[in-house]
């Protein structure tokens, strides 16, 4: 019989229920590392106005976290595998508290950028941490519903950046472009997340892998040498699909990451046109901006939720990768994000958030399913978000000289239209390739197949992983 199915049935349900409260415990802390990440769009125009940059040099301040990101991703998979996920995580989360800090106390450009690039190697590590720790608590067939939840970071973290900022800074010091107040709140918070992290989560003491299950058998401890996650650079499905999530997260992050700025040009010109004083007109339309723009993001969530449950039903390969596919696909609805009449907008920034729900969702879950082995699942992790952070890294500088100092929007639609293209077609090449076999899950199948010889039931999971 297979490792699974040796685990009895208490102990199977006791550590998916201590997995959901790590689960949880782990969201709240990526909501708040989301939200630091995010927390530079709707203060662009004051950031620009107090250090004297163009929209291209400021939107470094966004892409420039991705660095830490790209640098940090593979060394995370490694340390993983060397200090475990509990001090990994820790590790990012302390990086994201000084990181806040070093950001909050600047006075130049050039240290809030290297406060920015502390901050995206928590981003990082946080990335690769939670789920592996999901992949030990959770059966891979039954991984799509807890990833498609832990979707959630992002989604509601990226929300609260664009809703809170304005108005805390408002509400700690009067003034609505006062960007260090609201650094120093995003700072309490990843404080607070790092206490979380500290407290709540936690890994199983015994995994299911090959390496655990021989500890279990022998009761001698084994190696975990570097070689093993070394295998994970070796699937040529994971770089696919990294690389098309690389496109279609420019293509998202082109729109969605520039449209505060859009917004509070239109709305300032609106409100002085009408007699609204300067201070007041900023203000509001520093307001209406973030929270026009989190349309776009509020819309992922009920969006997130419904592609977890479909993840949770649908655990057969094939049922999910018509779902990349329509991910893939919905990603051409950017296009149109500037070339339509303004007072669409919010409407159109709805069904932007819903394509991002759903693309998001499926991009976590896929992970699991990729990687042949459990041991190489933060490699593919590492993948994910490295190339997360090369979108990162390239697109709000691009999209910032694109528009240029004339702010032409209509030159993003191009853009969107390439990157969207490229990404889809990679992501339908993926879909097309023939996909591994899972090494932990290969004597259940076995033992799916012999009992079927005997006219019996199948391994609970066997199934979908035949599938």
């Amino acid at each position: 019989m297979s490792d699974l199915s040796k685990n009895s049935p208490d102990e199977a349900k006791n550590r998916q229920r201590k997995g959901w409260i790590v689960l949880f415990a782990m969201l709240f802390c990526g909501i708040i590392v989301i939200m630091n990440q995010f927390k530079v769009p709707t203060f662009m125009p004051a950031l620009m106005a107090d250090f004297g940059t163009d929209p291209g040099t400021t939107g470094w301040l966004m892409s420039v976290i991705a660095i830490a990101g790209i640098v940090t991703a593979f060394p995370s998979a490694f340390l993983l595998n060397r200090f475990g996920p509990k001090r990994v995580g820790l590790f990012g989360l302390a990086f994201m508290v000084v990181g806040c800090a070093v950001g909050a106390l600047s006075a130049t450009f050039g240290q809030l950028i290297a406060g920015r690039v502390l901050e995206g190697i928590g981003v990082a590590m946080m990335g690769v941490v939670a789920t592996t720790i999901i992949s030990m608590y959770f059966p891979r067939e039954k991984a799509g519903l807890p990833m498609g939840i832990w979707n959630l970071w992002y989604v509601v973290g990226s929300t609260l950046a664009y809703n809170i900022g304005v108005p805390v800074a408002l509400a700690l010091t009067g003034d609505p472009h006062n960007w260090h107040a609201w650094w120093w709140f995003s700072d309490v918070l990843a404080l607070v997340s790092f206490v979380v992290f500290a407290l709540f989560v936690s890994v199983p003491h015994v995994g299911r892998g090959v390496a655990a299950r021989r500890e279990r058998e022998t009761g001698v401890k084994q190696h975990r040498p570097a070689a093993l996650p070394l295998e994970g650079f070796k699937v040529k499905r994971m770089w696919l699909f990294g690389l098309g999530f690389c496109f279609l997260m420019f293509t998202s992050l082109s729109v969605l990451t520039w449209v505060p700025t859009y917004v509070q040009g239109v709305e300032l010109e609106r409100l002085l046109a009408s007699g609204v004083d300067m201070a007041a007109a900023q203000a509001q339309a520093g307001i209406s901006g973030g929270s026009m723009a989190s349309l776009g993001f509020a819309a992922s969530i009920p969006m997130a939720l419904v592609t977890a449950f479909l993840l949770g039903k649908f655990q057969k390969l094939r049922q999910r990768n018509i779902m990349v596919i329509i991910a893939g696909f919905c990603a051409f609805f950017y296009v149109g994000a500037f070339l339509i009449p303004y007072e669409y907008l919010p409407w159109y920034l709805v069904l932007l958030g819903l394509e991002s729900g759903w693309t998001s969702g499926v991009v976590w879950s896929m992970v699991p399913v990729t990687m042949p082995k459990r041991v190489t699942m933060p490699v593919g992790m590492a993948i994910i978000i490295f190339f997360q952070g090369i979108s990162n890294l390239l697109c709000t500088p691009v999209v910032g000289y694109v528009i240029g100092e004339a702010q032409l929007w209509t030159n993003v639609a191009p853009l969107c239209a390439v990157t969207a293209a490229v990404g889809t077609v990679l992501w339908i090449i993926y879909v097309c390739t023939k996909p591994p076999v899972f090494e932990e899950d290969e004597e259940a199948v076995e033992d799916a197949e012999a009992l079927a010889a005997r006219g019996e039931g199948a391994p609970e999971g066997a199934e979908a992983l035949a599938s």
